[in-house]
């Protein structure tokens, strides 16, 4: 339930003074100083879609992205700015169907182990000198969409592949998984997450906001996991999704990395160079609108 605008103020005037302001569900630093008062009335009252919009905004800096896989639709952008071959012992491919040229990428550039995933698929889509597929699909332990396949949870892929020492921060993923990854990555332990330095997803189903709750929670798992939103960009095969002066596409491709600097503030992500439309034959999309105004 929205409060009314009054109402909110008054919430927040008491937070000030009780000097116990709440932070921001994602990736938002609290402010304590003189401004305080303003910027947190220039705030929307607090509200799941919102925050869920939010979660997406720009918070992570990188200066130099590359891009791993197909040219169009199964090509993704990585933040290098650290990311060096000496620090990584191993890569997922969550999803392969029938292309996966982010396997044979991501092997060219660090020469690591490349795990592939996908119960879809008898074969995987691309072969290397280090690749390993898994005919299994990545589930939650209480929702499993694949009767008669193989499932695994994230650390039950871990472990399968033998990385389960794995160092903190030592692993890379790219997860496109048909909507899978909400519930995936909600019920993945938070010690598997950190593992992880560097995640690429596609994010499916923006547009349902009965799920907007249960979508949230996933994005406040990898804030605590130490994530940092760099990337988003926007899957041309759907529409946008519009709420009020908000908008994102119904599906979203995000680069989320737990080594890049936070951003001063966290702004609208924005169309890098890099970028390229999933479906040749429409538009791209550019305008993604995450974060509120000032007459917001």
């Amino acid at each position: 339930m929205y409060f009314s605008r009054a109402a909110h103020l008054v919430l927040l005037f008491e937070q000030i003074y009780a000097m116990q302001p709440k932070p921001r569900t994602f990736l938002h630093k609290t402010v304590y100083d003189a401004n305080a008062i303003e910027q947190l009335a220039n705030q929307l009252p607090p509200g799941v879609t919102k925050d869920l919009f939010q979660s997406f905004s720009l918070c992570g800096t990188c200066k130099a992205f590359k891009r791993f896989g197909e040219e169009h639709d199964g090509g993704y952008l990585h933040c290098m700015d650290s990311l060096q071959p000496s620090t990584l012992r191993a890569a997922y491919s969550m999803g392969v169907e029938q292309h996966d040229q982010w396997s044979l990428d991501v092997f060219n550039a660090f020469n690591i182990p490349i795990f592939q995933y996908d119960c879809t698929v008898s074969t995987p889509a691309q072969v290397c000198e280090k690749c390993q597929f898994f005919p299994a699909c990545m589930a939650s332990k209480e929702l499993n969409k694949f009767p008669g396949k193989t499932t695994w949870t994230l650390k039950e892929a871990i472990d399968q592949s033998k990385m389960s020492d794995a160092p903190d921060r030592s692993l890379l993923m790219k997860m496109d998984i048909e909507f899978g990854e909400w519930s995936t990555l909600t019920d993945s332990d938070m010690a598997i997450l950190k593992k992880f330095r560097q995640l690429v997803i596609e994010f499916h189903g923006l547009e349902h906001e009965q799920n907007h709750k249960t979508y949230l929670q996933t994005m406040q798992a990898l804030q605590h996991a130490g994530f940092k939103v760099a990337h988003v960009h926007g899957n041309n095969f759907a529409s946008t999704y519009v709420k009020e002066n908000f908008k994102i596409p119904m599906v979203v491709e995000v680069t989320l990395d737990a080594s890049v600097a936070m951003l001063p503030k966290c702004r609208d992500p924005n169309y890098e160079e890099l970028d390229r439309p999933n479906n040749v034959a429409g538009p791209e999309i550019r305008d993604i609108h995450t974060e509120p105004t000032e007459r917001e």
